[in-house]
């Protein structure tokens, strides 16, 4: 979670204490105009605790549509949706009296906040980082935390398997869009939508569902695609 200004990222491992304490007052969760990315994972679960707090939402289509805007994340066009925002400082659509009012289904984002996660070196799955941005001076003082604990209450595995999936799949997009003509990315565009948001029943198992998806998306992607 960032705001329009700089941020800074700086690698930490599992074992190290990091100053940090969150004071809910809800300022990280202002000025992210196009910065909170909703990932597949993230939809889905979204979508699951609104319809069990009977807001009117059905499905990840329902949730997208009311709650997220798409946005282009590369030249080729490869889409994902990021969180709407209210207001002129630009406040998560969320944000209810400073405190967050999708709590137990927020975004990775947030919920790993002030921590972010990429993809692992030299055999490890992940690498971690701290994030230092405007939020520093609400947020990081005397109290401790230490970073494995915090991965532990935060990270699960099920978002640890989401993003292996999704670190082997998104390069294998990116070179199929790469090679498509133009003319066709729109149509990758809306299959693309189609198999990471909306293709999903709620009250399956969400794993399962992305693999075949992704399997499934490669499949349509390459048709779009001439062969090298």
């Amino acid at each position: 979670m960032e705001d329009q200004s700089k941020t800074l990222a700086v690698s930490v491992r599992a074992k190290e204490f990091v100053s940090y304490h969150c004071s809910c007052c809800g300022h990280c969760c202002r000025h992210i105009e196009n910065c909170v990315m909703v990932e597949s994972l993230d939809a889905y679960r979204m979508a699951k605790h609104l319809r069990n707090q009977h807001c009117g939402i059905s499905s990840t289509d329902d949730v997208l549509l009311r709650y997220c805007e798409p946005m282009p994340l590369t030249d080729e066009g490869y889409p994902i949706y990021v969180l709407k925002t209210v207001g002129a400082d630009a406040t998560c659509i969320f944000l209810r009296e400073n405190q967050c009012s999708i709590y137990a289904a927020r975004p990775r984002t947030c919920r790993l906040y002030p921590f972010s996660v990429g993809p692992g070196e030299r055999g490890r799955d992940f690498e971690y980082c701290l994030c230092f941005d405007d939020n520093q001076q609400h947020h990081f003082n005397s109290r401790k935390v230490l970073v494995k604990d915090w991965l532990y209450h935060n990270f699960p595995k099920e978002d640890k398997e989401f993003l292996k999936q999704q670190y082997l799949v998104i390069p294998e997009i990116g070179r199929l869009m790469h090679r498509m003509p133009e003319e066709m990315r729109q149509a990758a565009v809306f299959k693309i939508l189609f198999y990471h948001y909306y293709h999903f029943e709620l009250d399956q198992p969400f794993l399962p569902q992305y693999d075949q998806n992704n399997r499934s998306l490669l499949n349509e992607l390459r048709k779009l695609a001439p062969s090298e």
